[in-house]
């Protein structure tokens, strides 16, 4: 087989592609694989294309242009599954579905192959439920299975899969490639949160994306400069949390802003993502000493726990913002 359909990514992730590409030329292709990188590698890429290159119907490479190429691109292939997460989690009702769906198919030769995004979203039961499908594996069926940590999958997965780890580019190359695209002023900042040009391109494009860096340095000039109540900031702006995307956005960019607190705090000035925002920077590097900045990072992670516990919105954030003031909440 040659490298036709793989081209975008062939130069990225080099030795994932041969891997794959040599383990189907040699007939060793196992029954589960774990594609673990950061977001925007191209792990759904890759992927699609091993569902492709299973059920092509060119011999020798991926032509893209078959009707089962362009049916497993637009996620309506029969014999390719797709499960994404429903709301937060993975939910033990869709691997039963999974396995229903595939329960049906006749025993052909074609192959059958099942992808879970974000794999690790998987509640304790679907885990589970999907682990005893991984026993006892049907013949020529293969589950792809991606994430961006895998140490979040159980053990008992892992060890019955194939782990693939997928490089990342680094952040001045990302970023380079972000400014040749035509993203400029937030490219930093876009560069960590995907390594996908087209992800980060909309993301760019996106007016409510630029509004939720605004919020960020209006709530962060709370605790610096006015003693404004930053909740009262949200609530005024609560229109651009509605979405539960957009809570973890906003929390996702407040963090890499107390990453390059961090980094200022240690002496390091390159690889600021928040580098267009010197003056805030520097009025919060100023403000905290290096164990708050940390206390602030961890109130932020543990914030996002709560979200993907389904917490109360508005207690969440209230708990946050009293955590990063100094003060504290028992519990959500």
């Amino acid at each position: 087989m040659d490298v036709k359909g793989w081209e975008t990514i062939k130069d990225r992730q080099q030795e994932v592609v041969r891997f794959l590409i040599n383990s189907y030329q040699k007939n060793r292709l196992v029954h589960a694989y774990i594609l673990e990188g950061p977001k925007g590698v191209g792990k759904l890429f890759v992927a699609k294309n091993f569902a492709k290159m299973l059920l092509c119907e060119s011999d020798d490479r991926i032509c893209g242009t078959c009707r089962h190429c362009q049916m497993i691109e637009s996620d309506g292939h029969v014999n390719v599954y797709m499960i994404r997460p429903d709301g937060n989690s993975i939910k033990k009702e869709q691997i039963q579905e999974l396995q229903s769906e595939f329960s049906k198919m006749a025993a052909e030769d074609c192959a059958k192959v099942y992808i879970i995004e974000d794999a690790d979203k998987m509640s304790v039961s679907a885990a589970n439920s999907l682990l005893k499908f991984l026993e006892e594996p049907k013949a020529n069926t293969y589950a792809i299975m991606l994430t961006q940590n895998k140490q979040k999958l159980l053990p008992t997965i892992r060890s019955r899969s194939v782990i693939l780890s997928f490089k990342s580019l680094s952040n001045e190359s990302l970023i380079q490639q972000y400014v040749e695209a035509g993203v400029s002023q937030h490219a930093p900042i876009i560069s960590a949160l995907t390594q996908n040009i087209d992800e980060g391109i909309e993301l760019a494009e996106s007016a409510h994306f630029n509004s939720l860096i605004e919020l960020v340095l209006k709530v962060e000039d709370c605790f610096v400069k006015t003693n404004f109540d930053p909740s009262i900031v949200l609530a005024r702006h609560q229109d651009l949390i509605k979405e539960k995307d957009a809570q973890f956005l906003f929390l996702k960019l407040y963090m890499i802003y107390y990453e390059d607190v961090l980094k200022l705090k240690v002496g390091k000035t390159k690889d600021l993502r928040y580098r267009m925002y010197t003056a805030p920077l520097s009025s919060s590097e100023e403000a905290n000493s290096l164990a708050i900045c940390l206390k602030k990072l961890r109130a932020l992670m543990d914030a996002e726990k709560h979200l993907m516990a389904n917490a109360n919105v508005l207690l969440c954030f209230d708990q946050l913002f009293l955590e990063m003031k100094g003060g504290f909440i028992d519990a959500i």
